[in-house]
Parts: structure tokens; C-alpha cells; sequence
């Protein structure tokens, strides 16, 4: 027996802000994230197959600070073996202590930061065995 398929819903309206105007596009805020849109002709999106990717980051998979602000404590050590859920470091911003855990089980090959250091956001902190 075949399932009666309904007509598709009709478009929701989505009610943006307009943050910025870049040379290709904008920056738009949507529900309190900020995206970047491109908006190319036709011919040129046409182009990007022969494109190459973009190179993965030499920090794809490390820990990454969320905001900036200070390194308060690190709790683990290169070689350790980490767990999903366990505590790795804790980042001060604000006068408030971030406590920053693991994202997934590996191993620490690498401490980019060490305490008293000041982060950015987005700064690694700590590597991973791939």
C-alpha cells in the first residue's frame, strides 16, 4: 500500500538582522547566532566545483576555548587518556570559573596553554591524538 503524500508546507517566515554587509554577502542574526550568507551569481557558484576545500585546521578536534578570559587550571597531562565527560581545564571569564570537559575518549598529545595564560576565544588548549 502506497501513502497519500501531502503538498509540501509553505515557506516559514524568517525574521533576520541585517549585521553587517560584506563584499560577497552579509552577516546575518538569526535566534541570537550570527551567520555568514553568500550571495553569488549564478556563473560563479557554477565555478566552485573546480574549487579546492579548504585545509583542515591544524587544531580540527583539540580543545577550544569558548570565550576569553584566563586559564585557571589544567587538570590533565600530555599521554593521559581521557574519557568523554572528564574535566580537562577550567577557564575564568568574568569571575566566573568555566569548567571545559572532554567531547569525546582520546588521548592528550599536546597542552597549548598552561595556567595564568590568557585566552582567546576560540585559542586551543589542549590537543588530541588523532
Amino acid at each position: 500500500a502506497f501513502a497519500a503524500l501531502s503538498p509540501p508546507a509553505p515557506p516559514a517566515t524568517l525574521v533576520v538582522q541585517v549585521q553587517e554587509r560584506l563584499p560577497l554577502g552579509w552577516r546575518l542574526c538569526a535566534f541570537g547566532t550570527s551567520f555568514t550568507v553568500l550571495a553569488r551569481p549564478p556563473h560563479y557558484a557554477a565555478l566552485g566545483v573546480h574549487m579546492k576545500p579548504p585545509p583542515p585546521s591544524p587544531f580540527a578536534g583539540s580543545l577550544l576555548s569558548p570565550m576569553p578570559g584566563t586559564l585557571h587550571s589544567v587538570a590533565v597531562e600530555v599521554g593521559e587518556r581521557v574519557a568523554l565527560g572528564q574535566e580537562l581545564c577550567v577557564v575564568e571569564a568574568m569571575k566566573m570559573q568555566n569548567v571545559l570537559v572532554a567531547e569525546r575518549d582520546g588521548v592528550v598529545s599536546e597542552l597549548y596553554a598552561t595556567p595564568g595564560d590568557t585566552l582567546a576565544a576560540d585559542q586551543p588548549i589542549v590537543g588530541f591524538e588523532k
